[in-house]
């Protein structure tokens, strides 16, 4: 600070303007009189803000995201309006709707709106709502001149609101400009615009040759014959604008655009139901009038005029309001913080375009912005050590001051907050392309081992956890950038990665025992990508893992792990389903049939043999007699399966509330232990799934068998098969030839011996016997090449098969008996 330069502690700042004999300074030159002289107040009517103005929502703005409860509160005091008795004791008060603020520049009309976009947002499409209605009048059939008069008058009104002239050949256009999401305007037609502009541009919005077509299976993807629903296009239109349009293609639609659909659909919902309580037109015009009148005459606005401010002074304000409360989402606060850090800098365009792009990525959803920067977030800071941590202090590392945090403002310095969003927008597709299961193997940006490294991505976002993202997606961004890398490598981590995260799932470890050592891991091998170089990672990171889990949860390790999972008693359908999976893939890839074989991970379906319906024909409840073997009456629970039986036979009401507890109980027992038992399970492809699941086993295995080499080829399916399972090859080919006749009308029925043989074959001694084989394949398939025969398996297979069997009987032996129930 110079020497003479005058301060608050030897200058008294003179707000009254008055000669003192100490030094001051007058308030106007101390200070900028921003607030004081730009700052115009005043309340005034909807229609008096609405009339001869544009509209326009800035990009530090957050989207449209109103919901359906704001739209309810909104209309609320409207419908207080439609049922009120107008002269008798009527309660119908104005409203007082609020404050609002805008910028407005020197010789300009548009208004920037700083708070109050929702509202106005909402009122537009109300509007549109009453117009379209007063439109679709039927003139010829309204009796009253005069109300014929209001209704010209009040379309013409209404459309003046809503709409400007723009030039000959765009014509009308909508005052209000949304965000650049909603209202794009690089493009020749905006999303908004479309909507407010009625049917017919709608349609063309739809058939532009701007719409990108993406792939069903994206999470942003929506069928253009269910926009054109929503958007409430008619037959008859499509069929005069675009008769040859295909309309089964899909178009990436963002969450706010589909907040702007249900908020249109409320509002015409709600005022068809104003038309239908109408006895005729004239009735139908007034309602109509009336309501638009009172939305316009009768809402009074704060309205909060800046004129000729600078962009960090509405800034200011808007960072103001946020604190104050109100409803802004930690998305809506990092949007305006980058507009903030780069309102002045040259490149500032270019960094919101970064950031939009990065909200562009997620389609608008909020929730997924969220993932992806917490993720990243934690990947280069590393005071991180959480994916939740991390979302907690999103706002804090997007700032531009310090905070009461640890975290660093990433946005304080210029090149701090470009070399940040640099980042973040450069991580963006790697992140859902491990994220994003509908992508194709190909889409993956690794020079080989595709198929294997999207199988294991596909399943790793199918197991009930997200903690291994900050260290896969680093490690995917360093194989990808650095050539010294290879797939395979990355592939020999995803693959440590799932064998950990199924060992949990397996021991029933809660998911958070991951939530600190991927990101440590991250930090320890510098794979941020703020770090220029990192070392080989791979193998040291492997082990890293192994040897960090082993030390904190030797559950999931060697015989503990062994003695855990051979007497879990109920398995998670879900997780068997993708243990099944990857059982089946790695014998697919040793048997050299990976490509031709490999199960799509997203389509298999787990078949329960003893099915989740224990009883499917009243008459006779085949499954639970061959399977508890009733009839020799060797177990112990067997009274208690015949009572569940009589129990379930007998109409509800016909119970008491202690037989309907026991007959509850008894379900739940049979399905927790046997039903959703490991070896109760078979795999099928997407194309076998079969229509008759609950059907005894004997009309099931046509349908198993139908689909040729598959069902047999599944590894874990191979207990069912005449090859390596248990069943006898010419009474299976005796069965499928004698279905195959019944089905084409040759023969009558199955040969009653061999429905005999195949409805005994699945007892609860046969699951035992299944299960013991499962569990082995189950430790094949988890073990790591880095801990030297953890389980014995190379050793003394035979050893480690009999102490399984061992332990499978004994916990067997318990489940029927009495005791368990």
């Amino acid at each position: 600070m110079a020497d003479d330069a005058r301060t608050l502690y030897d200058t008294y700042i003179d707000y009254d303007h008055v000669d003192l004999d100490i030094t001051a300074v007058a308030d106007h030159v101390a200070m900028q009189q921003i607030a004081g002289e730009n700052f115009e107040m005043e309340k005034r009517t909807l229609e008096d803000v609405l009339s001869d103005r544009r509209f326009n929502v800035p990009e530090y703005q957050r989207l449209f995201s109103w919901k359906e409860k704001h739209h309810r509160q909104l209309w609320s005091d409207l419908q207080q309006f439609v049922e009120a008795d107008l002269v008798e004791d009527s309660d119908v008060s104005d409203v007082f709707f609020s404050s609002m603020y805008f910028a407005v520049d020197k010789d300009s009309n548009t208004h920037e709106i700083i708070d109050g976009q929702q509202r106005l947002t909402s009122i537009n499409i109300l509007l549109l709502s009453i117009l379209e209605e007063l439109r679709a009048l039927d003139a010829e059939s309204i009796q009253q001149e005069t109300v014929s008069r209001l209704v010209d008058g009040s379309i013409k009104q209404i459309e003046s609101l809503l709409y400007r002239f723009e030039n000959p050949l765009k014509g009308n256009v909508p005052r209000l400009s949304l965000n650049k999401h909603d209202d794009d305007d690089d493009a020749d037609l905006g999303f908004f615009e479309a909507l407010m502009l009625g049917p017919e541009t709608r349609l063309e919005y739809l058939c532009s040759d701007e719409r990108e077509y993406v792939d069903g299976r994206r999470g942003d993807a929506t069928r253009i014959s269910d926009l054109a629903e929503a958007f409430r296009i008619s037959d008859q239109t499509v069929e005069e604008k675009a008769p040859d349009t295909s309309f089964s293609s899909f178009i990436p639609v963002y969450d706010s655009n589909w907040r702007l659909l249900d908020a249109y659909n409320f509002y015409k919902d709600r005022i068809e139901e104003v038309v239908a309580a109408a006895n005729n037109t004239d009735s139908k015009a007034l309602a109509l009038i009336n309501l638009s009148h009172y939305i316009q005459n009768s809402y009074h606005v704060g309205e909060f005029i800046i004129r000729n401010a600078a962009p960090d002074f509405r800034m200011q304000i808007f960072e103001i309001l946020n604190d104050r409360g109100l409803e802004l989402t930690k998305i809506d606060r990092i949007r305006a913080a980058v507009v903030n850090a780069f309102f002045d800098a040259d490149d500032r365009q270019e960094y919101v375009d970064k950031w939009e792009d990065i909200v562009v990525a997620f389609a608008t959803d909020e929730d997924q912005i969220d993932d992806y920067l917490s993720v990243y977030l934690s990947i280069v800071d590393p005071e991180i050590e959480t994916v939740g941590e991390a979302s907690a202090e999103l706002t804090n590392a997007f700032a531009t001051r310090n905070l009461e945090s640890d975290v660093r403002p990433r946005l304080r310095y210029l090149d701090d907050a470009r070399d940040f969003l640099d980042h973040a927008h450069d991580l963006v597709q790697y992140y859902k392309d491990i994220t994003n299961s509908a992508l194709e193997p190909t889409d993956l940006a690794l020079a080989e081992a595709h198929e294997k490294c999207h199988e294991v991505l596909v399943r790793l976002n199918d197991q009930q956890m997200n903690q291994w993202r900050p260290f896969i997606l680093a490690l995917y961004h360093h194989t990808v950038t650095d050539s010294n890398a290879s797939g395979e490598q990355f592939y020999d981590v995803l693959d440590t990665v799932e064998k950990l995260n199924f060992r949990r799932l397996l021991v029933g470890e809660d998911p958070n025992i991951f939530q600190e050592i991927f990101i440590e891991t991250v930090h320890r091998f510098s794979l941020s990508p703020e770090k220029e170089d990192s070392e080989s990672v791979y193998k040291d990171s492997c082990r890293h893992l192994i040897d960090e889990m082993r030390s904190s949860n030797p559950s999931m390790f060697s015989d503990r792990f062994v003695d855990i999972v051979t007497q879990a008693q109920a398995w998670n359908p879900q997780n068997a389903k993708l243990l099944f999976g990857k059982i089946a893939n790695e014998h697919f890839r040793e048997d050299g049939m990976y490509v031709e074989r490999r199960l799509n991970m997203s389509s298999i379906h787990l078949e329960h043999v003893l099915p989740q319906s224990l009883i499917h024909d009243a008459d006779n409840p085949i499954w639970l007699t061959e399977f508890f073997q009733l009839e020799d009456d060797e177990v112990e629970i067997a009274d208690a399966i015949r009572t569940y039986t009589e129990l379930y036979l007998r109409d509800d009401e016909q119970l008491s509330e202690d037989e309907r507890q026991r007959r509850d109980s008894i379900e739940e027992f049979i399905t927790q232990r046997f039903v959703n038992d490991l070896g109760n399970f078979l795999l099928l492809r997407d194309s076998d799934n079969i229509k008759a699941s609950n059907l005894p086993l004997a009309e099931k295995m046509p349908q198993y068998f139908d689909t040729g080499e598959d069902f047999r080829s599944i590894h874990p399916n191979r207990y069912f098969t005449e090859t390596e399972g248990v069943v006898d090859r010419s009474k299976l080919e005796d069965l499928l030839e004698q279905s195959r006749e019944v089905q084409r009308g040759k023969r009558d029925e199955i040969d009653p011996t061999l429905v005999d043989y195949f409805n005994s074959l699945w007892t609860y001694e046969a699951l035992q016997d299944r299960r013991v084989g499962l569990l082995e394949d189950t430790l094949d398939i988890v073990g790591f090449e880095q801990l030297d025969d953890e389980f014995g398996l190379a050793t003394d297979r035979d050893g480690v098969r009999a102490r399984i069997r061992r332990q499978t009987e004994q916990e067997f032996e318990k489940r029927l008996s009495l005791r368990s129930l």
